[in-house]
């Protein structure tokens, strides 16, 4: 099983992970907040967050947005790098509806937060998924920007 397995939420709702409960945790992503349901009980904790699959440059838009807001926020990357640090040991099984920008976004981080290279290259050269170039830019701490926004797609392996 690979560190980080990113996937659709119908995929998530019929997938049973090959591996013991206590080796996997999961991550959520719905456009409202999630409910855990029977699928959540497969993992060992899961984490049900809720935004948009909005791309917006950074300078643009106020992160100070309140409760309920349809962005991710920077209280939302802390929640998140608790939830990695917490569970570092385990595989992680992430998704959003289709399983291809914003579970994305947050397994790259989380691989390369964790070190998983060689995994996130995989990754990467398979044109899967085109992760959130506005989530993965808050959770690395380069918030995508018109300046940032080169560098940014450049690490992500966007096609130019």
């Amino acid at each position: 099983m690979d560190k980080v397995t990113i996937m659709s939420r119908k995929r998530f709702l019929e997938w049973v992970p090959p591996v013991s409960k206590e080796q996997v945790v999961a991550i959520r992503i719905g456009d409202r907040a999630p409910v855990k349901d029977a699928a959540s009980d497969r993992y060992t904790d899961t984490l049900s967050l809720a935004f948009y699959d909005e791309w917006t440059f950074a300078d643009e838009i106020d992160r100070n947005t309140p409760v309920g807001s349809n962005r991710l926020t920077e209280k939302d990357k802390i929640i998140i790098d608790d939830y990695i640090d917490k569970y570092s040991d385990r595989y992680f099984v992430l998704h959003c509806e289709q399983g291809i920008s914003r579970s994305s976004a947050i397994g790259y981080y989380i691989l390369k937060r964790l070190g998983y290279k060689e995994e996130l290259n995989e990754k990467k050269d398979s044109a899967l998924y085109l992760p959130n170039i506005e989530v993965y830019g808050l959770l690395i701490g380069n918030p995508y920007t018109k300046k940032t926004a080169t560098k940014l797609r450049k690490e992500l392996d966007y096609p130019e």
